[in-house]
């Protein structure tokens, strides 16, 4: 990680990209930059232009640079866009973002703005109104170091738009249809192409997830950060750091929301425990990757549950203890630092739980290792018993190209994660267990929504991020972090499912069947009285 230089020092200086080349006057100094630098740019700038103008044909992409010059992509038609989101502007001050980008597309582009080689600006007075309100930034949040965080949702929401542009749609005969242009996977731009194979080997060579040391040094490298890194932007209540459940509606065609993010954590606890059929004292709960603690605790006392907690989070567990020391429920919450896969191989825990619930831990699985985490909760599983999985998923049509390439999430936030498509993890569940898909709910637009609730959040605490120790660059990875994630799940092209498991003929899923559970039907009185 950029930032992470040893285990007493997690930051670096930021960087200056461009000192070395204007304090030094040597000859020979300017011959090393003329051809490590300028020859460089010079390359990568007009492959980088000719890229844009095939790949950004709706909306508009608007570089401006340090001297005031600008450069302009798209045909401006906003009105084409599936998404409200105005004018992008680019404020480049590095030429080197053009050799970034260039060489590694999608973590380019990423590293670029993690070194300070651009931001994107707030949009205009005149184009703000155009901006859909869930895309506009909070007050005090456009800063010199930031940008407008916002801006980089509507810059990815921008690529997404012209990626899956439905004129692109290529109909086969038989097989997957699929999105064929310029954005797919960089297929045009053959230096990002080279460069994103050569970040693909680095990350299947680096952070895989096996059983042994693989799983817990990428679990390590992201959550045993800081505690009080993670409460800077998660809810004061439960600490759930996964999506919440908002009340929301359709209103003017999209979904509106209201509450608090605490409100909707809660929503999403009791969630999970509704699909599980939590319905009886003293159930056996297996929290496979517990966070801290939230689900654990709110089982246990609101249902009484006997919760045997493991993760791979040295950190987590910590606090998770604290919490549930404070709460007094110590008799009836275990956590332990285990791998998934040792845990059920103790004979002892054959058949222990009645009900497993597994909330976003699925993506650090890896999809190699999927089959592994099926085995392991079949093994685990009383007879009648129920898993419920809380996982980011990618579409199908995307799969195949996504788990065979590297991005931003799974290189620099979630080293080796994978966020699996359904049909893998039903494959998967096929292959190694006996377990059976019973259900399923898609909150990916509440994802978008929470992730937005926490980047205002973070960017209202950028001083205690400091005072912890975390320098610019830290706070525009997690920016770019917050944006990256919350524009897939806003533009419905990444989802966030609920889903139930287990073997046939579970009697214990037939609450499931009841109308209101089937129908997930809201009067005409309840609509009109939810906003006023």
């Amino acid at each position: 990680l950029p930032w992470a230089t040893s285990e007493t020092s997690l930051v670096l200086p930021p960087p200056d990209m461009t000192k070395s080349f204007t304090t030094n006057k040597s000859f020979l100094r300017r011959c090393h930059n003329f051809w490590t630098r300028d020859v460089p740019i010079a390359i990568c700038r007009p492959l980088l232009h000719y890229f844009l103008q095939s790949a950004i044909q709706h909306g508009k992409l608007v570089l401006k640079f340090n001297d005031g010059t600008t450069k302009e992509f798209g045909n401006g038609n906003l009105s084409k866009l599936k998404y409200d989101i105005g004018t992008v502007t680019l404020r480049i001050y590095d030429l080197w973002f053009y050799v970034k980008a260039a060489l590694e597309y999608d973590l380019g582009l990423a590293r670029s703005y993690m070194a300070g080689h651009y931001v994107v600006e707030a949009s205009s007075e005149n184009d703000r109104t155009l901006v859909d309100p869930l895309l506009r930034p909070a007050v005090g949040e456009v800063t010199p170091v930031l940008g407008d965080p916002s801006g980089l949702t509507r810059l990815f929401l921008l690529v997404i738009a012209n990626r899956d542009r439905s004129d692109l749609y290529v109909h086969r005969k038989a097989g997957r249809g699929g999105y064929s242009n310029a954005l797919t996977n960089a297929s045009g731009l053959f230096l990002g192409k080279l460069g994103s194979l050569y970040n693909y080997f680095q990350y299947k060579w680096n952070m895989n997830n096996s059983e042994h040391g693989g799983s817990l040094k990428n679990i390590h490298a992201h959550y045993d950060l800081s505690n009080d890194l993670f409460l800077t932007f998660l809810d004061k209540e439960t600490y759930m750091y996964s999506s919440a459940i908002y009340d929301s509606i359709l209103k003017e065609g999209r979904l509106a929301y209201q509450g608090s993010l605490e409100q909707a954590q809660w929503r999403k606890l009791d969630t999970l425990l509704h699909r599980a059929q939590i319905n009886q004292k003293g159930l056996k709960l297996l929290d496979i990757g517990f966070g801290w603690g939230g689900l654990s605790l709110h089982a246990a006392k609101k249902f009484g549950c006997q919760v045997y907690g493991i993760t791979l989070s040295v950190e987590q567990k910590k606090l998770a203890e604290e919490r549930v020391k404070a709460a007094g429920l110590q008799d009836q919450i275990t956590f332990e630092v285990v791998d998934y896969r040792t845990f059920a191989r103790r004979l002892e825990n054959r058949g222990r739980f009645d009900r497993i619930v597994s909330c976003e831990m699925i993506e650090a699985v890896g999809h190699d290792h999927l089959g592994e985490f099926f085995w392991a909760c079949e093994q685990l599983l009383h007879a009648d018993g129920v898993l419920v999985m809380e996982a980011i998923t990618t579409p199908e049509m995307r799969y195949e190209t996504y788990r065979r390439s590297t991005d931003f999430i799974n290189t620099i936030i979630f080293p080796g994660s994978c966020c699996p498509s359904l049909h893998a993890l039903v494959h998967a569940a096929y292959q190694n267990s006996c377990l059976t898909l019973e259900h399923v709910s898609n909150i990916g637009l509440h994802y978008a929504q929470t992730l937005n609730e926490w980047r205002k959040r973070f960017n209202a605490k950028v001083n205690t991020v400091r005072a912890l120790g975390f320098d610019d660059v830290f706070l525009r990875v997690w920016n770019y972090y917050f944006t990256y994630c919350e524009a897939g799940f806003f533009s419905q092209t990444e989802h966030c499912l609920i889903l139930v498991w287990s073997r046939q003929g579970c009697q214990a899923l037939q609450p499931l069947a009841i109308t209101e559970n089937v129908t997930q039907t809201i009067t005409k009185e309840q609509a009109e009285g939810w906003l006023v």
